[in-house]
């Protein structure tokens, strides 16, 4: 089951901005433009029929649209939620190898030197906190070899 992502929703049509309020305490104010909205907000709410991962509006024009619980986030470019990302993008490219390799996840625990418990830890996109060294170990097992290129972000 999904857990509810928004613990509140606000919006001023002076301001042309929501305010997105999380169930972590985590708040991001995003601009009607960077939604793509030019006319005045009339409602707001948090969607119960996706229990909380999205946010529903209404424009005074009578047009009825939804954000994603993960869009403000990206807008305004969380470090936590950039990282949740990039993490979950690492994972899945390492668990298509390790499939596509006929790989098992007791291999790479005696490979490593670690538990499968570790391993699953490991291989768990949701838990933030990775042993790189490890991390690093099963890329060199699968011959993949990481690439990280830093930029300036945007203003």
């Amino acid at each position: 089951m999904k857990s509810l992502k928004f613990k509140a929703i606000s919006f001023n049509n002076h301001k042309k901005q929501f305010l997105f309020t999380y169930t972590s305490g985590k708040k991001a104010a995003v601009h009607y433009s960077q939604l793509g909205i030019v006319s005045p907000v009339a409602t707001a709410w948090i969607d119960k029929e996706t229990r909380g991962q999205s946010i529903g509006f209404t424009l005074l024009s009578g047009e009825t649209d939804f954000i994603p619980y993960d869009q403000p986030l990206a807008l305004v470019k969380d470090s936590d939620y950039l990282l949740q990302n990039q993490i979950e993008i690492i994972i899945a490219q390492i668990k298509d190898e390790i499939r596509d390799k006929k790989l098992s996840k007791k291999y790479l625990a005696e490979q490593l030197k670690t538990s499968d418990n570790q391993i699953q830890r490991l291989l768990n996109p949701k838990i933030l906190n990775k042993n790189l060294t490890q991390l690093y170990h099963i890329l060199t097992l699968l011959k993949l070899e990481p690439e990280f290129r830093l930029h300036k972000a945007a203003a």
